[in-house]
């Protein structure tokens, strides 16, 4: 059903796409590279992923096997690399061990570059680059461990014919072993993204994700967008910590139902006012840290504009509450237009008096809000703004 021409007729297809990834990411270089990842960058970076580094994955395959050949001091007749296929003819006496290696290796080297690519995710910066290096480690783990050995033993031509030959004891059996165990591994990720979570990386596993962000304004070191759906996991786990939520009247600490319930009114007020509160994105880390913004409160029976926020208790004391509050201030003076925003904090929370005194906002008076003694500041436009 196979032959080699029907292998070059998909490469040039693989060709043709990869060129056109190339042209699209030079095209839109400088937004790739931001810190916004959009659904345009998650578009070119799967592409990035499985039509430019498969195909370099396919090479350095390869090269897996002309090395093991020439290790066990056979000759390398024939090297091909054929975009996404390719093949190496090694001439030599082999033992079956050493015919077992030879067709090992190159597939090691496939299934090592996966892995090499999750272990990179954490070291680099830049979250475009922390998306690549994931989408890029389960495509290729998923075309090594999966794709692979499937059209080996459908088409009966390919390496894992032999890798998997069991009369080589015990190669083949523990080969076998562990093969079971990664692909379960993948298939459980695939499931629950524990990957993910554990990287730190936004969700790409889900289809909802790929909803461009709307972006409020951004800083230094923060982005300001409103909430999605999608966010509820990052934010329970924010609010779910008693540091977090020590002031927090006249709740504390949420669980992760009554998150629930935040987050449907943060998504509420953006359609009954056209502002709330938003998510605060950290730029270096791409994690969601917290929330600031200005809601429409009942304050001393009238409705009025009150700005509030909360952030991770990992990322205190690094003047992010003040960089948001004064972004989010700005944001309401001068693209809302509101006339004054006030505050509300509880005399014994030091920390959120800073912030608010920092931002420019004086104290007005002490008052009662959800049954505790408060002080309430305020804040108005700049006349030279």
């Amino acid at each position: 059903m196979f032959n080699d021409s029907s292998f070059d007729f998909m490469a040039i297809i693989y060709g043709i796409i990869s060129i056109d990834t190339i042209l699209r990411l030079f095209n839109n270089w400088g937004s790739f590279w931001d810190d916004k990842v959009t659904a345009k960058d998650r578009f070119i970076l799967e592409r990035v992923a499985v039509f430019i580094l498969i195909p370099l994955g396919v090479f350095f395959h390869e090269v897996g096997h002309a090395l093991a050949t020439l290790q066990v001091g056979g000759e390398v007749r024939e090297f091909q690399w054929r975009v996404v296929w390719g093949y190496v003819i090694a001439v030599g006496n082999f033992l079956p061990v050493e015919s077992w290696w030879i067709a090992f290796s190159g597939n090691l080297v496939s299934i090592a570059l996966g892995f090499i690519a999750i272990l990179a995710v954490p070291l680099v910066k830049k979250t475009v680059l922390k998306h690549l290096f994931y989408t890029f480690s389960q495509a290729q783990l998923v075309y090594s461990l999966v794709v692979y050995p499937i059209f080996s033993f459908t088409t009966s031509r390919g390496d894992w014919l032999t890798i998997y030959d069991l009369s080589i004891k015990p190669l083949a059996q523990i080969t076998l072993g562990i093969h079971l165990v990664i692909v379960f591994a993948l298939w459980l990720n695939s499931k629950n993204q524990w990957l993910l979570n554990f990287l730190n990386i936004p969700s790409l596993g889900k289809a909802e994700s790929y909803i461009d962000e709307k972006i409020i304004t951004q800083t230094k070191r923060l982005i300001i967008r409103e909430f999605q759906v999608l966010d509820i996991e990052a934010l329970a786990e924010i609010l779910a910590k008693p540091e977090v939520m020590q002031f927090s009247s006249p709740t504390g600490a949420l669980s992760h139902k009554q998150t629930m319930v935040k987050l449907q009114s943060f998504l509420d007020s953006y359609q009954k006012y056209g502002y709330g509160k938003y998510a605060l994105i950290h730029r270096q880390s791409g994690r969601l840290i917290g929330y600031c913004g200005i809601a429409v409160e009942k304050i001393e029976g009238k409705l009025e504009t009150e700005l509030g926020y909360r952030l991770d208790s990992e990322f205190w004391a690094q003047g992010l509450a003040t960089e948001a509050a004064k972004a989010c201030l700005k944001y309401g003076f001068d693209k809302l237009n509101l006339d004054y925003v006030l505050g509300i904090v509880e005399p014994e929370n030091k920390a959120s008096i800073r912030v608010l005194e920092k931002v420019g906002m004086e104290f007005v008076k002490e008052s009662t809000w959800c049954g505790k003694l408060v002080w309430i500041y305020k804040a108005i436009p700049s006349i030279d703004k």
